[in-house]
């Protein structure tokens, strides 16, 4: 279970990396579309409305991927203990 809840911590570390690094068109990097039509910056919108998505999907994910694996490390926690009191008894 310990695995398990270290995995989901990895992967939330892996979605927020990557959603740091997502791209979008801002300022400095629309200047290659200095001589496109206007129906190019539309095609600009929509794709930072899709990397907007994407971010806040990616925060999502990773803030439950790290919650949950907080609550299953607890979990593997109270079998231990569960597991230790049992065999208390028994010696």
């Amino acid at each position: 279970m310990r695995k398990f809840a270290g995995a989901m911590d990895g992967s939330a570390t892996g979605v927020d990396s990557i959603k740091q690094h997502t791209p979008r068109f801002d300022g400095w990097n629309l200047v290659p579309l200095a001589g496109v039509p206007i129906i190019g910056l539309a095609f600009v919108g929509r794709f930072n409305a899709i990397a907007d998505t994407w971010q806040d999907s990616a925060r999502i994910l990773a803030d439950v991927l790290r919650t949950d694996s907080g609550k299953v490390s607890r979990a593997a926690d109270h079998y231990v203990a569960a597991a230790q009191a049992s065999t208390v008894g028994k010696k």
